[in-house]
């Protein structure tokens, strides 16, 4: 079976990192650096454009570039410093070991860079991960396209997020999905094939998620 993970609210506790790093950029770029948490985390999962387009609002190409630099610079650093349990939500990385000690293939697919996604393998995703993807890798396209290119028709896919667009380039492709209720959009996800609130849950319900997709072969 493939299963196929979202980064930031389904592997990454995001929080611990992005409120800090937007917080700097803001404060460099002159914008009011006292952010709510929730208004950072509602722009978590989406393409870099929409959210500095959300929070900076605006479309000016030399900010957007000088804030995406920034978000890389303190992203890096923060991923660098932080130990592991202030990275991963609880029992992630456990969930990686035991799939992929069941001989499951395992993708990332997220709309982060390059940069951010190398760093997150480098802290252990590395070690149970097969094919990291990340939008940047196939010029920001949206999900639904890279996840097509990915399964290449095939239906023994499950695509784990917390975003609708997760969900939604699942559906369109013909493949389960498994909303991730703990991650930063509940409601997103109340589509999906299957709901956890907590990603050790992925392994009680992985027999019936496999069974489901052998099914629709």
């Amino acid at each position: 079976m493939n299963f196929i993970f979202d980064l930031d609210g389904t592997l990454i506790n995001t929080e611990n990192i992005a409120i800090p790093a937007i917080r700097q950029l803001l404060k460099d770029l002159g914008y009011n650096p006292n952010i709510e948490k929730e208004e950072i985390l509602q722009y978590i999962g989406y393409t870099i454009d929409d959210i500095f387009y959300g929070l900076l609002n605006t479309k000016d190409p030399e900010i957007i570039e000088k804030a995406i630099k920034l978000l890389d610079k303190y992203e890096i650093e923060i991923i660098e410093k932080l130990p592991k349990n202030e990275i991963f939500f609880d029992g992630a990385i456990e969930v990686l070991k035991t799939l992929k000690n069941e001989n499951h293939t395992l993708y990332i697919l997220s709309n982060c860079n390059k940069k951010y996604l190398n760093a997150l393998l480098e802290k252990e995703l590395n070690k149970y991960i097969d094919f990291p993807h990340c939008s940047e890798m196939y010029n920001w396209a949206e999900k639904d396209y890279v996840l097509k290119l990915i399964t290449n028709g095939k239906k023994d896919f499950v695509m784990i997020g917390d975003r609708h667009k997760d969900v939604d380039a699942a559906k369109k492709n013909g493949i389960l999905s498994v909303g991730c209720t703990y991650g930063y959009a509940l409601e997103e996800v109340k589509d999906a094939d299957f709901i956890i609130y907590d990603i050790k849950e992925l392994l009680t319900i992985k027999n019936k998620i496999i069974e489901s997709a052998y099914n629709t072969i």
